[in-house]
């Protein structure tokens, strides 16, 4: 059983890394990097425009924000419902470690 068990964590991380490795030799790290770099670009050429057309200027034209917002009910329930786990296994484990600790000290 204990086999069973190191058998499927040690397949689960040497996919993993298969997979990151992978990946990185097939360049889509790079390809995302160049792509914030070509949007980057896209604004520049935007505000270079602007200023000589003499439009009024916004940082708020130039900037891209691609950032996603995750913050719904279900994020924060499984958020709370996390914490509590957390919480109840750190109790558990001062539990038993305070178990033994009185149990090396008779």
């Amino acid at each position: 059983m204990k086999k069973d068990w190191l058998r499927i964590i040690g397949m689960t991380l040497l996919f993993l890394f298969l997979g990151l490795y992978v990946s990185s030799r097939n360049g889509y790290i790079d390809y995302q990097a160049r792509n914030q770099m070509i949007l980057t670009q896209e604004q520049i050429e935007k505000f270079e425009d602007d200023v000589k057309n003499q439009r009024p200027i916004d940082v708020e034209n130039y900037i891209v924000r691609e950032e996603e917002l995750y913050d719904n009910q279900i994020s924060r329930t499984s958020l709370k419902i996390s914490n509590k786990i957390g919480q109840t296994v750190e109790n558990i484990l001062n539990f038993i470690f305070g178990k033994l600790e009185g149990m090396l000290e008779d």
